[in-house]
């Protein structure tokens, strides 16, 4: 391996990043093959182009990728809260059988139908947040969900100091005013997220409260191999390779694996691609910087999914009361530096999901967080939904 860069930074450098791109594209050194059986390119919906997404708030009909619910759909997710509140049971036990949508369970599993074999995100808007409680507003997240992806994964392992399964997660700004705590994860700040995929199959948030400024970013992960396969085809070869990824438990401990994966076409399945990756992995987040093992060329792979995310992405401007499901195997999603003020403050709810019915094949090297995920053999204590924000556990501010 080449020399190793000493510090990977979390925001990546634009400087000289194009030229970079392009001179070493017309270097008779570097491989100009893909890795065997990798595709030239991708041809599928889920390749889309950001011209190809029109996210207007009347989409023509039949647009799969936005459900704007009307007034009969409405009626019915009230009268679903209202049926599980009456059974007295814990959010643990939310499914479409306590949360009953006769009407919006097909609707719903279309949406799964999307995530997995369409565009790979789905916005469902209009559901009235003010009309609701905090608790309320949780239930209706999870009660919809529940049609969507029947399995819930956990995004903590303790609560209150005591081991827990925590299965939904709050993304705001966790900072008081004055507060010079420092997190180690971007979504409990105001700061800019670079692109970057989550864990698990599904990625969710429900918007209960929206910035003065600031917005949500999405790309394909398709259209991203895409443009890399035919510009720089060596880099496919370097994230198809292991990487030394720092544990997030054990200081020290390096995990090897790729951050692209391909699985080619089967009688059940078309070929795909698999992204997985987070720059904040190699770099750290503010004050809390993670010392790295990347070389050059690796570094400049991580520069290339972001700058090509963000060269084929498309806004998305989120709205109190909207939800989004993203395929976290297909898209590659960021956020901008956002602006509070006393009336417009960001608050989303997030859920990790996974549909059985509809799931990919999870390539080896994921199984084991995988499961850690979303497997009952890894359960560490009661389910937890937590109504207040909290930032996970990994999250904290280091005493050090």
């Amino acid at each position: 391996m080449a020399s190793e860069i000493e510090q990977v930074p979390y925001f990546p450098n634009r400087n000289g990043y194009e030229s970079r791109i392009f001179d070493h594209s017309q270097n008779s050194s570097i491989e100009t093959d893909l890795p065997a059986g990798f595709p030239k390119s991708l041809v599928s919906k889920m390749a889309w182009e950001r011209e190809d997404i029109s996210l207007d708030e009347a989409p023509a009909s039949g647009t799969p990728y936005v459900l704007i619910l009307q007034g009969p759909q409405l009626a019915e997710i009230e009268a679903a809260l209202r049926h599980f509140q009456s059974l007295a049971q814990p959010m643990d036990t939310l499914d479409p059988s306590t949360f009953p949508l006769p009407c919006l369970h097909s609707i719903l599993r279309s949406v799964s139908h999307n995530l997995h074999s369409g565009y790979g995100f789905t916005l469902i808007r209009g559901v009235p947040v003010e009309r609701y409680t905090r608790a309320e507003n949780m239930i209706i997240y999870v009660g919809i969900s529940s049609h969507i992806a029947a399995i819930r994964g956990r995004q903590d392992h303790q609560f209150e100091g005591q081991p827990a399964d925590v299965m939904l997660a709050h993304i705001t700004d966790m900072r008081r005013p004055g507060d010079v705590q420092n997190y180690a994860l971007a979504p409990y700040s105001d700061s800019e997220v670079v692109f970057h995929t989550d864990v698990g199959d599904i990625v969710s948030l429900f918007v209960l409260g929206e910035p003065a400024s600031g917005g949500e970013s999405l790309a394909s992960g398709w259209t991203v191999y895409n443009a890399l396969a035919e510009i720089r085809p060596d880099l496919i070869h370097v994230l198809a390779e292991d990487w030394p990824i720092p544990s997030a438990q054990e200081p020290g401990v390096f995990k090897y694996r790729p951050l692209l994966y391909y699985q080619p076409s089967c009688e059940s399945a078309p070929e795909r691609v698999i992204l997985q990756f987070s720059r904040r992995s190699f770099s750290g987040f503010g004050a809390h910087s993670q010392p790295s093992m990347l070389s050059p060329t690796q570094v400049e792979a991580l520069d290339a999914l972001h700058f090509l995310a963000e060269k084929h992405h498309v806004e998305m401007e989120l709205k109190k009361g909207d939800m989004q499901f993203i395929n976290n195997l297909s898209m590659i999603h960021a956020r901008n530096s956002y602006v509070d003020d006393p009336e417009n403050r960001r608050h989303l709810l997030r859920l990790w999901l996974l549909d059985p019915q509809n799931a990919w094949v999870t390539p080896e090297p994921l199984r084991s967080r995988a499961d850690r995920i979303y497997s009952d053999n890894h359960r560490r204590g009661p389910q937890i939904f937590p109504v207040d924000p909290i930032p996970r556990s990994v999250g904290k501010a280091r005493k050090d």
